[in-house]
């Protein structure tokens, strides 16, 4: 799958799931959804770019991949 796509589905998630104040239960639904309904190559894919800094994602979809990234890593 073209990153470009990842890169706009996911801010597209980050941008529904992004109410309330509490920004890191936000970050948490969206890591876990990408965590349910992503496949692990397209996990992969978007991790990487982002710690490449390849990719603009937003700040709240930066931050669910930076979780998912600690998820995945087991820290």
């Amino acid at each position: 799958m073209d990153i470009e796509k990842l890169v706009k589905m996911a801010n597209q998630i980050a941008a529904n799931c992004d109410y309330g104040a509490d920004k890191d239960k936000v970050a948490a639904v969206v890591a876990d959804h990408l965590t349910r309904f992503w496949t692990p190559a397209m996990r992969v894919a978007i991790i990487e770019g982002h710690g490449k800094k390849l990719i603009d994602l937003s700040p709240m979809a930066a931050r669910a991949v930076e979780r998912l990234e600690m998820q995945t890593s087991g820290i």
